[in-house]
């Protein structure tokens, strides 16, 4: 977040000529033997850095910098772990998981001590040994592992949508206050109506295409479906906090909803981002906010 926030600003001071600083700096992984494993670090800066200057100095938005920032991050953070196990043999999610087993391992043998210093009764501490093997056990599972890989680039969409959204706060809200106040907030986020044909053909692929004929291309689809509505979910996320904004209500309501969705079980918060994806969609014909160029804008600051 410190790189994005502090590339962003050198951007919106410098315009396109801070790329002279950002590209060498993108290429030191493909040029300086030993930091193959950092190209994400590296070309952080040219990634979100240019997305987030360049959206603060034309006066854009969040529903600029999110799509353009998670997509190019999502891709680069991909394509280097395949680069690192393809041509350097090197596997972070095979590392991870080994790293994982060795320290649950380590800590099973250091179980009887924590247990008499911590007076467990024996039935809690049989129960507490079967969690810890049946954890080490799907860790060693093969199709854990490949579940990640299929899973890499929505993970790093994910990671990448949480770093950018806060750097963003920190932008408008105490870096470059001055120079967002008029930058688009996530009450005024809205997709370009093209983004319903990747929610469309991605899911539509992942559902209809036969996956044991077509592994890679379903693989591509669900990712594409799943990034495409974590983003109309926060479509609906802006069109609630323009209502709570309008209303005269404090936004705290927003961030204390979400917290009570995920405290009340995965089933719920699943129920509730299916809504949400529907809210986001429908806004694409319903335009709920009247953002629409041409229509009157009416919201309370």
């Amino acid at each position: 977040m410190i790189i994005t926030v502090s590339s962003s600003y050198f951007f919106y001071k410098w315009g396109w000529k801070s790329l002279l600083l950002f590209i060498p700096l993108a290429l030191i992984p493909f040029l300086i033997k030993g930091y193959e494993g950092g190209l994400i670090l590296f070309s952080l800066p040219l990634i979100a850095g240019t997305a987030g200057g360049y959206c603060f100095r034309m006066s854009l938005g969040l529903d600029f910098f999110i799509p353009v920032s998670t997509a190019l991050f999502a891709f680069m953070f991909t394509a280097d772990y395949y680069v690192l196990k393809e041509v350097h043999g090197y596997d972070m999610i095979e590392a991870g998981k080994n790293k994982m087993i060795q320290i649950m391992e380590e800590t099973r043998g250091d179980m009887e001590k924590v247990f008499e210093e911590y007076k467990t009764p024996p039935e809690n501490r049989e129960s507490l040994k079967r969690d810890m093997e049946a954890y080490i056990g799907i860790l060693k599972d093969r199709k854990w592992i490949q579940f990640m890989r299929d899973m890499l680039p929505f993970a790093a969409f994910l990671y990448s949508l949480s770093v950018a959204g806060f750097s963003f706060f920190l932008m408008k809200k105490i870096f470059m206050r001055k120079q967002g106040e008029s930058v688009k907030a996530l009450e005024f986020f809205r997709l370009n109506d093209y983004f319903i044909f990747l929610l469309i053909a991605g899911w539509g692929i992942f559902m209809l295409l036969d996956k044991t004929l077509h592994p890679l291309i379903s693989i591509i689809a669900l990712n594409i479906a799943l990034a495409t509505s974590m983003l109309y979910i926060i479509q609906a996320l802006g069109i609630i906090k323009f209502f709570i904004l309008k209303k005269g209500l404090r936004v705290i309501i927003l961030p204390l909803t979400l917290i009570t969705l995920m405290i009340l079980g995965p089933n719920v918060l699943m129920f509730a981002m299916i809504i949400l994806i529907g809210i986001g969609t429908l806004d694409m014909w319903g335009d709920f906010r009247k953002l629409i160029p041409g229509t009157e804008r009416n919201i309370k600051e």
